[in-house]
């Protein structure tokens, strides 16, 4: 119940429209039990010679008083439903929100089956809480109110004996209810990771056919679908023992009170309206008897729902705009890049390893328009530097500066807007070509969608479809070939007009001549441009201004295509091995 404390706020942005549903709870109550006095009445009103017109009227009441109960019962529906489920919007807007706000470390450990379980398995649960829960909780409580108080009214004694049984439900409620948030625990888990893996092997299903996995993936989705089924299962037979043990109790109550009302009866100190009046109320505490449970269900399900959406709440991003000044300040320093791009003494290891230093004791300068490659063999950190630049991490010690001032002292938003970013995996949405291009630009200023393709090479490619840009991509541009989609993210990137734009082994997919051209049409569209390179292609990275090599985390050596080879290092022997690469392609 602590975890469910967080829906408060969301609970208080409503409370005029709950407090409503209460009043129309607290109505329906008081109607459904106000009718059977008049039944009650009836019937003892035709012990003997009785006026019909009498009987009629009290029957009449009966029926006004049953139709008044159902007409507030309608109200509390589309009072506290309804507004479960404008909170359940609420609750995803925000979900959907905060993820957004996450940091890139937080997507490197958390899958995104995951994420979608919990936004929609999780919130449901959630939801069944606040609509259902809440109003049969606050139903259950008015109906034993108002019930009790007319079985008192009538006879003390004979409500005494229908209680018995409660001390023992209430202990069954108890051990019940912390069997089932266990238990319910453990299923949302298994969906989890249920969605995990379809999610995964969807995206995968190439490899998996190509690979002959199928019957891998089929036995490990069963594995998990079976446990999946066994806690649900388990939990069903949780549920029918309670709901069955809860009705057999409702109707054991019965009997002490038929006997000793039975006795009332016969020695004249109550009278057969009086006891079917009260066999009435002992009924109508039936279904608050056996909600009890099925809200305990309820309230479970939802607190181990919420213990898991709260895991996500709690995240929070660890790259922040928490020393960043004014946007103006801030603006000053980047525009256009007025100015020098300096690593001084940057050190990095990611979140979910420490220990392992990826970066150590980086220091560089790049002035503006200069274009920058990064080298090294796999795994030296290449990609971990350039991801530094538009803070998608922040470095563990030392820092990053443009004209002197540090990266985190300038709000997110403004050093993105100028950042042009070019990742290793390219992803693009189920959209059109269009706009998968102008997608990151807005309303800003930038390059119109055709001149962005045309640098990157893909303008040709694009109208030879029948749609041209228009053409509808599928799920990560499944129709478009490798090196096109990197040419599609790379005019995305240019689209922004960055004036720092990162290409990070953009070009892995293209062929050298097609990359050349690329590359020289950066530099003759963009000469202004900052330009940091990560290419595994020398005949790439030899035209750069400056090639700076890392080697397991350090700067190797650094210097002009010409300087290096001098130097006979890495990067020379790099250059001899590609040339032998390509006089065996050759001759081959």
């Amino acid at each position: 119940m602590k975890n469910l404390l967080a829906l408060n706020p969301y609970l208080k942005r409503y409370r005029k429209t709950l407090a409503w549903g209460v009043v129309c709870v607290i109505a329906t109550n008081f109607f459904a039990v106000a009718a059977p006095r008049f039944l009650g009445d009836a019937i003892d009103l035709m012990g003997s010679r009785f006026d019909v017109d009498q009987v009629l009227a009290k029957a009449g009441l009966y029926i006004l008083f049953a139709a008044l109960s159902g007409v507030t019962l309608y109200l509390v529906r589309q009072l506290i439903i309804v507004t479960s489920r404008h909170i359940e919007y609420d609750l995803k807007n925000d979900y959907y929100a905060h993820l957004q706000t996450l940091s890139t470390s937080f997507y490197d450990r958390t899958g995104s089956g995951e994420l979608i379980s919990r936004g929609t398995n999780d919130l449901n649960a959630v939801r069944d809480f606040l609509g259902p829960g809440i109003m049969y909780s606050i139903n259950t409580l008015f109906r034993l109110m108002f019930a009790l108080g007319a079985m008192i009214a009538i006879s003390p004694s004979l409500t005494l004996y229908a209680l018995l049984p409660a001390p023992l439900l209430s202990w069954s409620v108890y051990r019940t209810g912390l069997s089932i948030q266990k238990r319910s625990r453990r299923i949302q888990e298994n969906y989890a990771s249920i969605t995990n893996l379809v999610q995964e092997n969807i995206s995968g299903i190439r490899i998996v056919k190509n690979y002959n996995r199928e019957p891998f993936e089929i036995a490990r989705f069963e594995t998990l679908n079976r446990d999946y089924f066994n806690n649900n299962l388990g939990l069903a037979r949780i549920q029918a023992r309670f709901m069955a043990f809860l009705t057999a109790l409702t109707a054991l109550s019965l009997i002490p009170v038929i006997w000793a009302g039975g006795i009332n009866v016969m020695n004249g100190s109550m009278t057969i309206g009086g006891i079917a009046q009260f066999v009435i109320y002992v009924s109508m505490l039936s279904w608050p008897m056996i909600s009890i449970g099925w809200v305990t269900n309820i309230v479970q399900k939802a607190s181990a729902a919420q213990a898991r959406l709260k895991e996500i709440f709690d995240n929070r991003p660890n790259v922040t705009d928490e020393l960043a000044e004014p946007s103006t300040t801030a603006g000053t320093a980047l525009n256009a890049l007025n100015g020098s791009i300096a690593f001084e003494n940057v050190y990095f290891s990611y979140p979910s390893q420490p220990d392992i230093p990826v970066l150590r004791n980086i220091s560089f300068t790049v002035e503006r328009g200069t274009k920058v490659a990064i080298v090294g063999a796999t795994g030296s950190g290449k990609s971990t530097l350039v991801n530094l630049l538009p803070r998608l991490y922040d470095p563990e010690a030392g820092r990053i500066t443009i004209e002197g001032r540090d990266l985190r002292k300038i709000p997110l938003k403004t050093l993105r807007r100028t950042v042009g970013f070019v990742p290793q995996t390219n992803f693009l949405f189920s959209d059109t070509i269009r706009r998968n291009i102008d997608f990151g630009r807005g309303k800003q200023d930038g390059l119109d969608v055709i001149e962005a393709s045309r640098i990157a090479m893909l303008h040709d490619d694009v109208m030879d479809f029948p749609d041209g840009f228009d053409t509808m991509l599928g799920e990560k541009g499944i129709n478009l070939s490798g090196g096109q989609k990197q040419r599609a993210c790379i005019a995305r990137a240019l689209c922004w007009n960055p004036s720092l734009l990162v290409l990070d082994d953009a070009l892995s997919a293209v062929d050298t001549d097609t990359e050349a051209r690329i590359f020289d049409g950066l530099l003759d569209k963009l000469p202004e441009t900052t330009v940091v390179l990560i290419s595994h292609r020398i005949s790439t990275v030899r035209n750069c201004d400056r090639i700076i090599v890392l080697h397991e985390g350090k700067i190797a050596e650094s210097g002009t295509h010409e300087e290096l080879l001098v130097n006979g290092s890495y990067y020379a022997d790099l250059y001899t091995r590609q040339l032998l690469e390509e006089e065996i392609s050759a001759l081959n």
